[in-house]
């Protein structure tokens, strides 16, 4: 299994746990650099309205861009609660769920508790702890590229809703074949012409 695949199993229990495959540098704090609503917007299909903040307790509007679903959703951000415990994510209202980013032998886990017992493979939520763990990852390394991402994620991304950014990695692709069509004119034009 892939780093970037990695995915949560069904289990008849209601408490699943997978590696997800991530280094932790030594007494990595993720609190400083994710501010809560952060969290939300990186779920997939999430438009966040009337976030607000008490403690580590929230409450927001949420519109899912799949479903055109609107709900109300509150719960908790919880971050280093115990010794091997990074984040603990608990959803109550219309999702009763807790999502738990563990620190494991120096490797990032992921426990999530549904009282409703197993979770679908094609569950958003999901995604949401794959695009977490992504988010983690940049800034667990310290490398030119992840300072790059870690700038365009906040500042521009992160600032969108789902249908913006669907749009702008559409716009992406067609460019990255624009620029790749136009490097193999020029090489073919200069291989065969000159």
């Amino acid at each position: 299994m892939s780093t970037t695949d990695s995915v949560i199993t069904p289990n008849p229990a209601d408490t699943t746990e997978v590696s997800l495959s991530l280094r932790l540098p030594t007494g990595f704090d993720l609190q400083p650099f994710v501010p809560h609503d952060r969290l939300l917007r990186l779920h997939p299909n999430w438009f966040i309205s009337d976030f607000q903040e008490d403690g580590t307790s929230f409450s927001a509007s949420i519109k899912d861009y799949a479903t055109e679903d609107e709900f109300p959703l509150s719960g908790q951000f919880v971050f280093n609660g115990k010794d091997d415990e990074i984040l603990r994510i608990t959803l109550t209202e219309t999702i009763e769920i807790t999502i738990t980013f563990l620190r494991r032998n120096d490797e990032l886990s992921v426990q999530v508790h549904s009282p409703q017992g197993e979770l679908d493979v094609e569950d958003p939520l999901l995604l949401w702890i794959r695009a977490i763990r992504e988010y983690i990852r940049i800034y667990a390394k310290k490398t030119p590229v992840t300072l790059f991402f870690r700038l365009l994620m906040n500042r521009m991304v992160l600032q969108m809703n789902p249908s913006q950014r669907k749009i702008c990695l559409m716009l992406a692709r067609f460019t990255a074949v624009e620029i790749l069509l136009i490097l193999f004119i020029v090489i073919g034009y200069v291989v065969f012409v000159l």
